[in-house]
């Protein structure tokens, strides 16, 4: 009887076998974390949306009091401009800004009032004489989770500021 015929069936059951264990060992080893990964990236999403929000109110404060603050100018382009810096300079240098913990606001601080501060933004005549537009681009924010200083999740968020305003009112106020 021929029994070399039979070498690649019992090699098939011992290689099922190893599959089967290297299978089993796998789903051993797999941490049921899903959960927590879950919930640690609904918790960067919700800080994110918490940044860009303190972003949006603040911006929309300084040129409401920019606006009060220039509005019987000659030049208004110029006046508000030199305003939104100045009142920046202010609201930046704060208590609650130099003393807080919270990263939300420190990135705000940062971020979005250094680009002002340091001048990098537009103000252009938008339609009529009547009417303005303010542009902020190029900003960003990082919002990570970690431990021991690493990164273990992180969500960059890169936007632009838009508003379009007369010297009375903000009709339109954009993050996106």
């Amino acid at each position: 009887m021929n029994r070399r015929g039979h070498i690649g069936t019992i090699l098939m059951v011992f290689g099922t076998l190893l599959l089967v264990g290297v299978a089993l060992y796998s789903f051993y080893g797999f941490k049921d974390d899903v959960a927590s990964l879950h919930a640690e990236l609904n918790g960067l999403s919700a800080e994110m949306w918490d940044v860009r929000n303190i972003a949006s109110r603040y911006i929309e404060t300084l040129i409401l009091e920019s606006l009060r603050q220039s509005k019987d100018s000659e030049n208004f382009k110029e006046t508000f401009k030199t305003k939104l810096r100045e009142l920046t300079i202010v609201e930046a240098g704060k208590d609650y800004f130099q003393k807080t913990d919270d990263k939300s606001i420190k990135i705000v601080k940062d971020n979005v009032f250094a680009k002002i501060v340091d001048g990098k933004f537009t103000v252009e005549n938008f339609g009529d004489e009547e009417n303005y537009l303010l542009s902020l681009t190029d900003l960003f924010f990082s919002v990570n989770t970690g431990k021991n200083g690493r990164s273990v999740s992180s969500i960059d968020y890169r936007f632009n500021i838009v508003s379009k305003f007369n010297k009375e009112k903000i009709d339109y106020l954009s993050m996106g």
